[in-house]
C-alpha cells in the first residue's frame, strides 16, 4: 500500500491523504472568469483614481488662479486706501494748522 501511494504522488496523480485534504492541478472555468473579473476591477479602479486625480488637479489649479487674482484685487484695493488715508491725513493736519493760525 504505501508503494501505491508513493507512485501516484510521484505520477502527479492527486489522491486523498489520510486526514481528507487533497490538491487537485485542475483550474476551473470559473476560476479562470473570476480571475480575470478581479483583474478588470482593478484596472477600472485605477483608471478610476488617475481620473479623479487628474480632475483634482485641475480643481487646485483653478482654485490657486482664483485666489492669486483675489490677492492681486485685495492688494490694490489696500494701496487705495491707504493713498485715501494718507489724503485725509494731510486734509486734516492742513485743518489743524489753519486753525493754529
Amino acid at each position: 500500500m504505501p508503494e501505491e501511494r508513493r507512485a501516484s504522488v510521484i505520477s502527479g496523480a492527486s489522491s486523498p491523504s489520510p486526514n481528507g485534504w487533497h490538491v487537485s492541478k485542475s483550474i476551473s472555468v470559473w476560476h479562470i472568469i473570476g480571475t480575470l473579473m478581479i483583474a478588470v476591477g482593478f484596472f477600472a479602479y485605477l483608471s478610476n483614481i488617475e481620473k479623479e486625480t487628474v480632475v483634482n488637479h485641475m480643481d487646485i489649479r483653478s482654485l490657486s488662479d482664483r485666489m492669486d487674482r483675489s490677492d492681486a484685487r485685495n492688494s490694490e484695493q489696500f494701496g487705495e486706501i491707504k493713498d485715501m488715508l494718507k489724503s485725509l491725513s494731510v486734509k486734516i493736519d492742513n485743518l489743524s494748522l489753519r486753525r493754529e493760525r
